[in-house]
């Protein structure tokens, strides 16, 4: 084999080798930047970044563009928050047996479904249009409430936040 053989092979190896690289690379930032766009409130957002800015260190561009990938915090609705404490203090007030029997069961969504699907679609209804920006505040106090600050005993088929 001469030496131009060597060299055309050598090349092709790094070429690969650098493909590799990039789409490796490519699925890194494609990964962060998902869960940058997942968080749901402003700790998560803030979780997501500091794990990006961990694993991209040396890249400030991208640490810069998955910073403006983060959604932005939806502006408050004090209207929006009073109707959802007032729906879940309702459900809490109405169905205080089957609150505490789905929290028992891991499962309060199952237990309180038929209320708390009226109350989210009365939510979505009344708050959640495409323009607003309204947060999920009825999610924010299922949780709070319903699921003492624990959002696993919602229960597996609870469909997660509206927004």
């Amino acid at each position: 084999m001469s030496i131009d053989e060597h060299i055309a092979d050598l090349r092709s190896a790094i070429e690969a080798e650098l493909m590799r690289a990039r789409s490796r690379a490519f699925e890194d930032l494609l990964r962060a930047a998902a869960r940058v766009r997942a968080a749901s409130n402003d700790a998560e957002r803030a979780a997501a970044l500091e794990r990006a800015g961990l694993e991209f260190a040396d890249t400030p561009a991208v640490l810069e563009l998955l910073g403006a990938l983060a959604p932005s915090p939806a502006a408050e609705d004090p209207g929006a928050q009073r109707f959802a404490r007032v729906r879940v203090a309702e459900i809490q007030l109405y169905h205080a047996a089957q609150m505490k029997s789905g929290r028992a069961a891991g499962d309060v969504y199952t237990a309180l479904k038929p209320q708390m699907d009226a109350a989210r679609e009365a939510y979505r209804e009344k708050f959640l249009t495409p323009v607003n920006g309204t947060a999920d505040y009825l999610h924010a106090e299922f949780v709070r409430t319903l699921a003492n600050n624990d959002a696993a005993l919602l229960g597996p088929a609870y469909p997660g936040p509206l927004v």
